[in-house]
């Protein structure tokens, strides 16, 4: 008895050593109480997450086939379906955030009168799974029509439905922040099956409308940031963004497009008024505040950007085939606070291992370029422990 009671206490005191041990590798213990996160803005952490967040990969046989129509229609890897560069994917949203992941990309294609990609052409000929959950009128959650299609939540209103679900559940967690990328290019002969439907003013007033029906005030919006300001670009230049603190539990999103999209969004809405997402390609333009830079370069520009006070998204890899580990170093040592990969934790290449992660539950960090107005310190970047 003596023994097995000597035997309990060296288990105790080793759990207690346990939960005050410093991580792997060294260095103090993670904070689990935020703390200092009221005196620096969104855009002074940097967040890692996930590009194409909903993406399901396809089978090995489907991308074999589509390796086989590649060499009969060679228009089909000049229209982004290079089989070898469709090979990935991601698990459920909750999932990732569990994980820690802050920040997602959703591919949202326009359905008005519902059903409109409920038959792919893949699935027609070659016996590929069915989606579901698309019969209804509304955004759809896709990545490429008729190719690949399959998603892990299929309509726009069901993946926020996710996400909400989650912050209820964790209502003190760190902004999440959404790239919305409007799609609406069709595909070249003979695969430009399914007619597509433009993002038009009614469209666009559509994509706001289901955000807010599913978020409602939890929205870190245009006009919160632009406040009295006369502009956006004034407002993040001259006087910041929201607290951490003050964002906690919230969702921010920006719009993916250039162009005539975002026109048509800033039509009627001058400086975004109105508005449930920000544009991310309004560089020099008084909409300017969330800005894309998808290829970091040498980080020298992204650094600059961030250091006039835009939040800016960045890529830490555009092939799945052979990410760089030097690309993926330079979009994170650039100071861009979106840092979105198709290789988070827990999700590594298979092969190489490479991964896109910090060494922390919430994959979040003070963000490696000084901004102001206060210096960030690691507890601001912390959730409450689960």
């Amino acid at each position: 008895m003596r023994k097995a009671f000597a035997c309990v206490l060296a288990v105790l005191a080793a759990a207690a050593v346990a939960c005050t041990m410093p991580p792997p590798g060294g260095g103090t213990p993670e904070p689990t109480t935020p703390a200092g996160d009221d005196t620096i803005g969104i855009n002074q952490l940097q967040y890692l997450g996930t590009h194409n967040s909903y993406k399901i990969q396809p089978d090995l046989g489907f991308v074999a086939l589509l390796g086989v129509g590649a060499g009969l229609f060679p228009s089909i890897t000049t229209a982004g379906l290079d089989p070898a560069q469709l090979n990935y994917g991601h698990r459920p949203l909750t999932q990732q955030l569990d994980s820690g992941l802050r920040t997602f990309e959703l591919d949202i294609w326009a359905d008005p009168t519902g059903s409109r990609f409920a038959a792919p052409l893949a699935a027609q000929l070659l016996g590929q799974p069915y989606p579901g959950g698309v019969d209804q009128p509304g955004m759809k959650v896709l990545h490429i029509q008729e190719i690949d299609y399959l998603s892990t939540c299929p309509t726009l209103v069901a993946c926020l439905g996710q996400l909400k679900a989650w912050s209820d559940a964790h209502p003190a967690h760190l902004p999440m922040i959404l790239n919305i990328e409007l799609k609406q290019d069709p595909l070249p002969a003979p695969f430009d099956v399914t007619p597509i439907q433009p993002f038009d003013p009614a469209q666009l007033d559509a994509v706001d409308a289901e955000i807010r029906s599913v978020l409602g005030d939890r929205l870190i919006t245009p006009d919160d940031v632009r406040g009295s300001a006369p502009d956006l670009r004034t407002a993040v230049t001259t006087v910041g963004w929201p607290s951490v603190a003050n964002s906690r539990g919230k969702f921010l999103f920006f719009i993916d497009n250039s162009g005539p999209v975002r026109d048509d969004y800033l039509a009627g809405h001058p400086n975004l008024a109105g508005r449930a997402m920000f544009t991310s390609s309004g560089f020099g333009q008084p909409d300017a505040a969330v800005l894309k830079v998808n290829d970091p370069g040498d980080g020298t520009y992204i650094r600059s950007l961030v250091e006039q006070g835009y939040l800016v998204r960045t890529r830490a890899d555009a092939d799945v085939v052979s990410p760089s580990t030097a690309g993926r170093d330079t979009a994170l040592a650039s100071g861009g606070q979106v840092v979105h990969s198709d290789f988070p934790k827990g999700e590594p290449q298979f092969g190489s291992g490479y991964t896109v992660a910090f060494p922390t539950r919430v994959q979040a960090r003070c963000n490696p370029v000084n901004t102001t107005p206060a210096t960030c310190q690691p507890a601001a970047a912390v959730e409450p422990a689960p």
